[in-house]
């Protein structure tokens, strides 16, 4: 089985412009069963730490439906160490099917409040875990930091050596670990970064620091410079395609979910980023804006997140 695989494209994006338009599609939801898309790619180097920190919990943060809190459970259930979970907002008696998924996993669940979770690092409840626990190793919220951009940096290596012949890839971001470390990547080609969240026009410059840092090497300055100059020149990166917000599902989005769906049973999209990175594709494709002939399109995983919504709202269940 390839994991990349080609979109059927409705006939309205190939009229709208005078070339053919190729559009791909990396599976990597279907890489590590435990931690699939770019989950398992941001905690590698995390893990490897901790080990050789000899920590003996390893902790981390996330909403109650977070692919990232999945992804951990199931990927430490099989490593010798304790888990951790800090859960933003209450614990309620029926947890989600992700919480529930990392009980089985044997994850220590802890409920933060929402003012005391967006402290982070300098939160009363991270100061209680630590007081509990000798030598926790923390990872940042959705695999973040430096070292899983490192992680994802390898995932674009791994990429490019399939096929290194396309004009444009296309990945959808969260905290944006995953496009600096596709950014960081010297094959990479000119990388579109759609975000998932509202109002985070702002990213743009934290995906390019944290790109920069990672291909940061002793050199001469004017070189060092010339390279913030090459990634700057092929990040584009888009804030207007969250269709009301985050994990929020537009009319128009629905719409197009089942249409796709119909077209393509067999690539399913998850619910909050990767069904709105594709829309926009698709929109661009079909006013003959998208100034690309090939691309690529990189699955991130998250496909458990679907049933956070109700079956009826699940395109790729029916089809």
């Amino acid at each position: 089985m390839s994991f990349i695989q080609p979109i059927i494209l409705p006939p309205a994006c190939q009229q709208s412009s005078g070339a053919q338009y190729e559009l791909d599609i990396y599976r990597g939801d279907l890489e590590h069963a435990n931690a699939p898309g770019n989950k398992w790619h941001k905690l590698q180097h995390h893990l490897n730490v901790a080990e050789q920190q000899n920590a003996s919990v390893i902790a981390t943060f996330g909403g109650p439906f977070s692919n990232h809190l999945h992804a951990f459970g199931k990927t430490l259930n099989c490593l010798p160490f304790n888990a951790v979970a800090v859960v933003r907002g209450e614990l309620h008696p029926m947890l989600t099917p992700t919480l529930k998924d990392m009980v089985k996993d044997g994850v220590e669940l802890w409920p933060a409040s929402r003012s005391d979770y967006r402290l982070g690092m300098g939160s009363q409840i991270v100061n209680e875990i630590n007081e509990r626990y000798a030598n926790v190793y923390w990872i940042p919220e959705g695999g973040g930091g430096e070292l899983g951009a490192l992680g994802c940096q390898d995932w674009a290596k791994d990429i490019s050596r399939m096929d290194d012949k396309y004009d444009a890839w296309v990945v959808s971001s969260g905290t944006g670990t995953t496009a600096a470390g596709l950014l960081s990547y010297q094959h990479t080609p000119d990388l579109h970064v759609f975000s998932a969240l509202k109002g985070e026009p702002s990213q743009r410059a934290l995906i390019l620091e944290m790109a920069n840092t990672l291909t940061a090497k002793p050199r001469p300055r004017d070189a060092a410079d010339k390279t913030s100059t090459r990634l700057d020149k092929k990040l584009f990166f888009h804030a207007d395609c969250h269709e009301g917000g985050y994990a929020k599902h537009s009319s128009a989005l629905m719409t197009f979910l089942r249409e796709f769906a119909e077209a393509n049973p067999n690539q399913t999209l998850d619910p909050v980023y990767t069904c709105k990175s594709m829309l926009a594709i698709f929109k661009a494709m079909q006013a003959g804006a998208w100034p690309y002939r090939r691309t690529l399109f990189i699955h991130t995983g998250g496909l458990q997140g679907w049933r956070g919504y109700s079956s009826d709202s699940n395109p790729f269940v029916r089809s």
